[in-house]
């Protein structure tokens, strides 16, 4: 990456690294150089080090095994690296916007009024000027991401980096993310960015590299095609759900649901979904389908309306235990235990289940969710998209009743998102299970829902 003769804004050389506990290396021999004011895009299928590449650039690796060296221009000022996280939730520390985006500034001992030229500056460059006061979980899934970079922008660092930035963005997000990192392009920031589909940025890169097993394997000026390899994927049974069309998994009955001192997310939400139906909930972002799905769970209470699932009326979360699981939209939110396969086994063990039957149920499920390889990893230490296969495995190994997933395919490559959904349908069949995705893009196998079901202005419209 970079011409020779241009000097280097970031140099890499022969960069080796293994995370703890695993003896493959996460970056094999990695070596490139960036020159100033190039936008870099950094390609490969889910689980190639992309991430991890992202984060031994600004120094956020910890322990492991590592070798090689990073070399930063001199006369970068501090920081010279800032990085937006593909989860934003990851990095968002503060409560108000306006105290998130001064965050930084302030532990860098700006002076105040620095301090606020940055944060007005900042909000203006992505587009959230006016929004200083809102408490920073009433924003959407993009408005985070523009929060995050922000915030990162603040502090007005030399290199940004960004991990996956479109992967929970609509179609106008992503349009308008395009045009902020273009704008940033030309004020002279280098940029690099990781995406499994580069198709975005084939206006924005100088250069594009592909990466796979931890190394470099191309680097072009031409938008490269992640080649993804043969993946084996369950052949979908002949559904036979016609004896459960009367039997009512999930009833809603004219929900309705209020942001505070606002407009309503749901009104009088109307919809009635039986056992073993597949089922696509599409809608842009800040629709309500988080809202949605949370209500459905029992998380939520509505204003006005009933809500009936698996034959419980107004049910509060224990009482549907086991029974409904919840795949949240940030799956870090639903990560605690120190090993992929403790975590996979919690629910199991609180169950009383014999040891013989928890080791097999959880083998069976990190063989489907293509994270039996991660079984002695840390769920802190994996990638979104792995993290996001480890929760729903989490879920799935209890056999649930009712699936609810909330943008399941983030950090997932294509051939994983088909994957994926033959997962989802053969395991409604086996259990007679009724599976919900919540989306704000159409599914990768439009004829994979029963039913599609569109959230607008509040109401379910069926498509």
């Amino acid at each position: 990456m970079g011409s020779d003769a241009d000097p280097p804004v970031l140099e890499v050389t022969d960069f080796y690294y293994a995370y703890s506990g695993t003896s493959a290396n996460a970056l094999d021999g990695i070596s490139f150089r960036v020159t100033p004011g190039e936008c870099v895009g950094i390609t490969g299928p889910s689980g190639c080090g992309k991430t991890t590449l992202l984060l031994a650039t600004c120094g956020l690796l910890k322990g492991g095994k590592s070798s090689g060296t990073f070399r930063f221009a001199k006369d970068l000022a501090e920081p010279a690296v800032g990085m937006v996280f593909q989860n934003a939730d990851s990095q968002i520390l503060s409560t108000t916007v306006e105290d998130e985006v001064a965050f930084g500034p302030t532990n860098l001992n700006f002076p105040p009024s620095d301090i606020r030229q940055r944060v007005k500056a900042s909000l203006s460059e992505v587009g959230l000027s006016g929004y200083e006061n809102r408490n920073v979980e009433t924003l959407s899934a993009g408005e985070k991401h523009r929060l995050t970079l922000a915030s990162v922008l603040s502090m007005n660092p030399s290199i940004l980096l960004l991990d996956e930035p479109a992967a929970q963005l609509d179609g106008p997000g992503k349009s308008s993310l395009l045009m902020i990192m273009k704008r940033l392009k030309q004020q002279g920031y280098t940029l690099i960015v990781a995406d499994h589909d580069m198709d975005l940025y084939k206006t924005l890169a100088d250069r594009f590299v592909l990466m796979k097993d931890g190394r470099i394997q191309k680097v072009s000026e031409e938008l490269l095609e992640v080649q993804e390899p043969p993946v084996k994927v369950p052949a979908a049974h002949h559904r036979n759900i016609t004896g459960s069309l009367n039997s009512s998994a999930i009833h809603l009955h004219q929900v309705s649901i209020s942001q505070p001192n606002g407009p309503f997310i749901l009104d009088q939400a109307t919809m009635e979904i039986h056992r073993g139906e597949l089922v696509h909930l599409f809608g842009e972002n800040g629709t309500g389908k988080s809202t949605l799905l949370k209500t459905i769970a029992g998380l939520i209470r509505p204003e006005a309306g009933g809500v009936n699932v698996i034959g419980i009326a107004s049910p509060k979360p224990e009482q549907l235990r086991w029974k409904v699981g919840l795949l949240l939209q940030n799956p870090s939110r639903q990560l605690f235990e120190d090993t992929v396969f403790q975590e996979v086994s919690f629910s199991l063990r609180r169950q009383g289940l014999s040891s013989q039957e928890v080791h097999a149920r959880v083998t069976e499920a990190l063989a489907v969710c293509m994270v039996e390889h991660l079984s002695d990893r840390s769920p802190f230490t994996l990638s979104y998209g792995e993290q996001h296969r480890v929760t729903l495995a989490s879920i799935i190994v209890l056999q649930p009743e009712v699936l609810l997933l909330d943008e399941p395919f983030s950090g997932l490559d294509f051939a994983q998102r088909h994957r994926l959904l033959r997962v989802l349908e053969n395991h409604g069949e086996r259990h007679l299970c009724t599976v919900m995705i919540a989306s704000h893009d159409p599914l990768p196998d439009p004829g994979w829902p029963d039913r599609t079901l569109s959230l607008e202005a509040g109401r379910l419209v069926e498509i």
